[in-house]
């Protein structure tokens, strides 16, 4: 249970999925992507969006733009471009989230839902960005949002917002309920057997036979100019003063000095060794489970203190099975470490107490404090060898600064970047850089951005400071926003078109097959005659796919189980190609396995039923709402 508890603290990161991903694993920075759904790439308006009256701020869109590109390089392990962010639609699904996060936000402030400021303090003090040494630092806690340029105050808004949208999704699903009927029918569903056949053409040997016109080009890009515009972008030189590479000497007066006027850093918390004992309550047990898990917790704590051993209650007693063999022992905690309320109890006891009854999301606990630990400072010797860390990377990083100042100003007042650069001893790069780009020595970086766009041509940065060190960079031409002259995508265009006929070549070619097999005659022999490889799946269901599919997507596979047997369903699209899909028999689920598998499917199907209410709740406020993006009325949907 300790570990289930501490991972359940740390889950509430989850809540911060926006707040957390963007704001840190992240730097906040704007994609251009095409023509801006919010008019000139120039404005600056502090709002992209209006939703009932409440604007969604600009620098909150683009923080959540910089975190799908992030993520979406993640999953792909490659570089998101321009392009394909605009193929993905990644723009619009920003747009989306941050509107249905505004809906989901305002209903819960019409439901009275609110988040303490204790709730508030126990979800930032899990976050591991925040801690030192397995504990929350302030310090800590202030440095990171430097780091990524943002208020304590804005920061803790983002995590109320968050915290209320948990609670609001909360709410409307804990209403839900499941009937044995339709666990019945997911049972039936889930375990029906089917026998498809496929058909399968690809779109390369069509792509090579397209013959494209230099007459059809322009049109075309006309046509898809979102598709092949480029962000506005600027031709840099630059250089990198980094700090030296063995930091200077420290002194140990100076690490003393430092001791003394840090000694915060250098406290230990104090430590609680507890028990406790744990009676769930279901999640969805009503007033009289809850009223029940608590008697029966009421009673632990009355025999306990009437005398009765804790640990024999606990390994009689306790639903934490974990614990409960160990006498409901959890060993040694810190702050932080623990859910709020179980955390909150165990601090106020003294050694040898047991508490009134805790009730936190796992159900009621009766906690015994076993021994204490109080913190103290550690000791000058055990962290000498870190200050001196710090310090000289201090030293090293104020040398750097210093040396940075020097280069911006020859550097500003040569007539060649690039000479002067090799004069101070430095080695200058040239890049094309759009907002978002990232520098191969930056990564991505806001500040680097506005500093970069903010600057005329022939104009050099002052020291922004990045990872590696100083950036400075001068501005050598400006390339505006649009899409390129055609001679430079020329390869892209054409690449395009072809794609796009070959695709609806071998659609239709497909569609024309179905209509040969509705007249009869053999899947395979039919599906051979007119170029399509062919295959078989054997009987699978839901529950158990196919060991071996091969290359097969997904979408083959459902189409095999939605189509009625002896029918062909419509052509499914894959990566490569086309296929063409034949349901050929359906076996009906075993009769004799529901009740083997009631239990789990009972879960499945209420899961399913709350998300999908959740998303119904959403859709209607999304439906009433009045939405505006670039000052014009919109529509969202989910």
């Amino acid at each position: 249970m300790i570990s289930v508890m501490r991972e359940y603290a740390r889950s509430l990161k989850i809540v911060l999925l926006v707040v957390i991903v963007v704001f840190i694993l992240t730097s906040g920075v704007l994609f251009y992507f095409g023509t801006s759904p919010f008019g000139s790439t120039g404005a600056r308006s502090s709002a992209v969006a209006v939703v009932n009256g409440e604007e969604i701020p600009r620098e909150r869109y683009q923080r959540a733009q910089a975190n799908i590109m992030a993520a979406y390089e993640r999953m792909a392990r490659q570089r998101l471009t321009p392009e394909m962010a605009e193929r993905l639609g990644l723009s619009q699904q920003v747009m989306n989230e941050l509107v249905t996060e505004a809906i989901v936000i305002q209903g819960a402030a019409k439901e009275g839902i609110r988040v303490t400021d204790d709730e508030l303090r126990t979800t930032i003090q899990q976050i591991r960005e925040f801690q030192e040494n397995g504990r929350f630092s302030r310090d800590e806690y202030l440095k990171v949002l430097r780091q990524v340029r943002l208020d304590p105050g804005q920061f803790e808004t983002e995590v109320r917002r968050q915290l209320a949208r948990r609670k609001m999704e909360a709410i409307i699903k804990q209403g839900v309920k499941v009937s044995e009927e339709e666990v019945r029918q997911a049972y039936a569903q889930r375990n029906e057997r089917v026998r498809a056949a496929w058909a399968h053409a690809e779109f390369k040997p069509a792509m090579a036979a397209v013959q494209v016109a230099d007459a059809d080009l322009e049109p075309y890009v006309k046509a898809h100019a979102a598709q092949f515009s480029q962000p506005e972008r600027r031709k840099l030189q630059y250089v990198l003063v980094a700090p030296a590479k063995q930091p200077p000497a420290v002194t140990d007066a100076e690490v003393e000095a430092y001791y003394k006027e840090h000694g915060s850093e250098f406290e230990e918390p104090k430590r609680v060794r507890v028990a406790h004992v744990l009676v769930r309550v279901p999640p969805v047990g009503g007033s009289d489970a809850e009223n029940a898990a608590k008697a029966k917790i009421e009673d632990v704590i009355k025999r306990a203190r009437g005398g009765e051993d804790f640990a024999k209650l606990a390994r009689e007693i306790s639903e934490d099975k974990a614990s409960a063999a160990q006498g409901g022992e959890l060993g040694l905690v810190g702050p932080g470490e623990l859910v709020a309320p179980f955390e909150q109890a165990a601090f106020a006891l003294k050694k040898g107490e047991i508490s009134e009854p805790v009730r936190t999301p796992f159900g009621y606990h009766a906690i015994r404090v076993l021994d204490i630990r109080e913190g103290g400072k550690t000791p000058l010797k055990d962290v000498a060898a870190k200050i001196k860390e710090t310090l000289g990377t201090q030293k090293a990083e104020r040398a750097a600064a210093a040396r940075a100042d020097e280069v911006k100003t020859a550097l500003a007042a040569a007539p060649d970047f690039a000479a002067e650069a090799k004069r101070l001893g430095l080695e200058a790069h040239e890049s094309l850089f759009g907002r978002g780009d990232g520098l191969a020595e930056a990564g991505r970086d806001p500040q680097v951005d506005e500093t970069l766009f903010g600057l005329a041509p022939g104009g050099v940065s002052a020291p922004i400071k990045i990872a590696g060190g100083y950036l400075i960079a001068k501005v050598v031409a400006q390339v505006p926003a649009g899409v390129p002259p055609l001679p430079e995508i020329r390869d892209r265009v054409v690449e395009a078109i072809k794609r796009e006929r070959a695709e609806q070549q071998v659609t239709d070619k497909a569609r024309a097959l179905i209509t040969s097999l509705g007249k009869g005659g053999d899947f395979a022999a039919t599906a051979k005659a007119e170029g399509f490889t062919t295959g078989s799946l054997p009987a699978f269901s839901r529950a158990e796919p196919p060991k071996d599919r091969g290359s097969l997507p997904p979408g083959v596979l459902l189409a095999a189980v939605q189509t009625p047997a002896g029918q062909i369903a419509e052509p499914v699209r894959g990566e490569g190609g086309v296929y063409v899909v034949k349901t050929l028999e359906r076996q009906p689920a075993p009769a004799d396995g529901f009740e083997k598998e009631r239990s789990d499917l009972e879960k499945q199907v209420l899961e399913q039923k709350r998300a999908l209410a959740w998303e119904d709740w959403i859709r209607g406020r999304l439906a009433a709402a009045k939405i505006e993006v670039g000052g014009q009325p919109a529509t969202m949907t989910r």
